[in-house]
């Protein structure tokens, strides 16, 4: 993508979007001020920084862009998807009402399908903003169980329906953040509210306001098969994780056993981030074993998780994580936390031999 000058602020791809804005405010999706007719760029002659404009944001991703749902005020994103692909069926699938009444649905709701006035080609689906699953980062234990519990079953409800995601990777898992961050964030900058005020996340937690939310987003590459018995190995290099043994041997393979990797391998990156995760690799283990015939089924792999979550202390649940990049001093204040929590246990059981 281009980047935005001063005198030619909209990007080639941004002009699609402005292109069909009055076409998808008649549908009653608003965009920024930044894509309607006639609009100005209104840093220019204020001798200010255009960073501390909202029309001077570009839209970062070509096929995807927010927008306010005028019915209701709410904020959502757009995105531009091939009618080619399964994206769109699928979507509808996971959003109907019969499926959006199971608690274990971790997809993103579908709002509305858009179909554009000029293509057959491409259509739009209206989903509700949300925001990357590790921003900010966990501050307690319960809540990385929360949010990997809800996808484990999230997996689990997609596999039971024949549905393989396909990329079940980090850049495809947000979380609602409503309650989290309850004046909103910016959707360009998102460590920014809509008035480009930043966000201070001191004193708010997802322990504080649980449960979030949690789900996987972005179908693409995802396949809906008839049947449980009309499932077939697939073949391709598709999805964020390269690293995946299938993949590199590039061999045919289960594209539910993908899943399972990919999401393992989520799994892996948090124990590698943060402190006292070690618990953890068994499961991470299993899931990303390099034969995909090996890996657990979505079903063991929750249940795996269950049975490690329920040998854990539950005081520990309720203790602080701590990422490996924070300071010492936080890190050492964390071992302390947990050191004076444990000492008065091994000094019973000292007392007691």
């Amino acid at each position: 993508m281009r980047w935005p000058d001063l005198d030619n602020p909209l990007t080639k791809d941004e002009e699609f979007w402005r292109d069909h804005q009055q076409f998808l405010q008649q549908r009653g999706y608003l965009l920024r001020a930044r894509f309607r007719p006639g609009w100005k760029a209104s840093w220019l002659g204020t001798g200010l920084s255009p960073w501390d404009f909202d029309d001077y944001l570009f839209n970062p991703l070509s096929r995807l862009i927010d927008a306010v749902r005028i019915a209701d005020n709410s904020k959502v994103v757009l995105k531009r998807v091939e009618t080619s692909r399964q994206e769109i069926p699928i979507a509808r699938y996971l959003s109907s009402d019969s499926l959006r009444s199971d608690a274990r649905n971790r997809t993103v709701p579908v709002l509305d399908v858009i179909p554009l006035p000029d293509t057959d080609e491409n259509a739009l689906l209206v989903m509700p903003l949300l925001r990357h699953f590790e921003n900010p980062p966990f501050s307690y234990l319960c809540e990385v169980l929360e949010a990997l519990g809800q996808l484990l079953q999230g997996l689990e409800f997609m596999h039971e329906h024949n549905i393989a995601h396909c990329d079940a990777c980090w850049f495809n898992i947000v979380m609602d953040s409503s309650n989290l961050i309850p004046e909103g964030f910016h959707y360009v900058s998102t460590q920014k509210h809509d008035d480009l005020t930043p966000i201070s996340f001191h004193g708010r937690s997802r322990k504080a306001v649980a449960p979030v939310q949690y789900y996987f987003i972005d179908f693409g590459l995802s396949i809906h098969f008839q049947s449980f018995e009309y499932r077939i190995y697939v073949e391709g290099r598709s999805g964020q994780n390269k690293g995946v043994p299938e993949f590199l041997k590039d061999i045919p393979y289960d594209p539910f056993k993908l899943d399972i990797y990919q999401f393992g391998a989520v799994i892996r990156s948090l124990t590698s981030w943060y402190f006292d995760l070690e618990f953890l690799h068994p499961l991470v283990e299993a899931m990303t074993h390099e034969d995909f015939e090996q890996r657990p089924t979505a079903s063991e792999a929750l249940k795996q998780f269950e049975t490690i979550i329920s040998s854990l202390d539950p005081e520990s649940i309720n203790e602080r994580v701590v990422l490996f990049d924070e300071s010492f001093k936080a890190r050492f204040a964390s071992a302390m936390r947990r050191m004076r929590g444990r000492l008065p246990r091994y000094l019973m059981l000292r007392k007691k031999t």
